[in-house]
């Protein structure tokens, strides 16, 4: 039989065997893990750059579509035949040239150059080509009119969403009540600023008293209901919702089929397009009603608010 003290130094040995067996699994887990992590890594970086270079093209392919497409919205047909040089007969010179002097025919050559000056300012300017679509007339649908529906950058994704898109020089206005004085009317400016990569989002009233700026359409409509909130004296007696977009009025749906026209919207990814007027138009409808965003909504409300005391 064993004595105690080597049973003792028998047990920590299996103990410790264990132990060690234990830790080169979790060794081999990890290195495992490691190389593992490394290829996801090397993945992700190649389909990365397979994303710019599919992204480089789209941009490519979309500008040559957009000098192949006419103005009219019709299809540009391309002559294929080869060019031929049309021979041009040459001008015969003119041998019976006279010889001016300077000094006995100055007033000759300052009509010259009169003439010369006069035909430099009379030729046409050329207009660049502007791909943004530019309302002649501004269109009214309700609170809210718009007069210029912007240029769409699909290049980030901070210029779409799935139910909006944010153009670039977006430009359009609501009448809601006056942040001062909520008996009374105000219209204000919605604009969407292009700024490199994100957009930037501004609400303005008409008499320039008030301006927010803000990374996205609900922080700025959420400033100004914290406004008409204070003004009332509660902190959230009309809640914001979530309705920048629809207060900018971006999410109505003459407002996003138009956007859809344009070639570009169709490389805004995660973006879900309106398939018809009146696919979404109930429930733009009952949302126009909400205090947030409409005049009479936020009348409605608060005469509801005073009737339950």
């Amino acid at each position: 039989m064993m004595n105690k003290p080597m049973l003792h130094n028998y047990n920590r040995f299996v103990r410790s065997h264990r132990y060690k067996t234990k830790c080169k699994e979790i060794e081999r887990i990890i290195t495992d893990n490691v190389f593992v992590n490394a290829a996801v890594c090397d993945e992700i970086a190649s389909t990365q750059e397979k994303l710019l270079i599919v992204r480089e093209e789209c941009k490519f392919l979309t500008k040559k579509l957009k000098q192949f497409e006419s103005p009219s919205g019709l299809p540009v047909q391309i002559d294929t035949t080869p060019a031929t040089k049309k021979s041009t007969p040459r001008k015969k010179s003119n041998t019976n040239v006279k010889i001016i002097d300077f000094k006995d025919n100055k007033d000759v050559f300052k009509d010259a150059n009169k003439q010369i000056i006069e035909n430099k300012k009379k030729r046409p300017a050329t207009k660049r080509k502007k791909y943004a679509v530019e309302i002649q007339e501004p269109i009214a649908n309700g609170n809210v009119t718009v007069y210029n529906f912007g240029q769409i950058i699909y290049d980030t994704p901070f210029y779409y969403s799935d139910c909006a898109i944010y153009p670039g020089g977006y430009y359009a206005t609501r009448t809601y009540a006056h942040f001062r004085n909520i008996f009374s009317k105000c219209t204000y400016h919605c604009k969407v600023i292009r700024a490199g990569s994100t957009p930037r989002f501004e609400i303005m009233d008409h008499d320039k008293h008030f301006k927010v700026t803000g990374l996205s359409t609900d922080e700025c409509h959420s400033h100004l209901i914290s406004l008409i909130n204070k003004m009332l004296g509660a902190e959230d007696l009309i809640p914001s919702n979530g309705n920048g977009d629809r207060f900018f009025g971006l999410t109505l749906p003459f407002v996003r089929l138009k956007l859809q026209e344009k070639p570009e919207s169709k490389f805004c990814t995660g973006y879900i397009p309106l398939r018809s007027q009146m696919e979404n138009n109930e429930s733009e409808l009952k949302a126009e009603n909400d205090p947030s965003i409409s005049f009479e909504g936020l009348h409605a409300c608060l005469n509801r608010f005073r009737s339950r005391r």
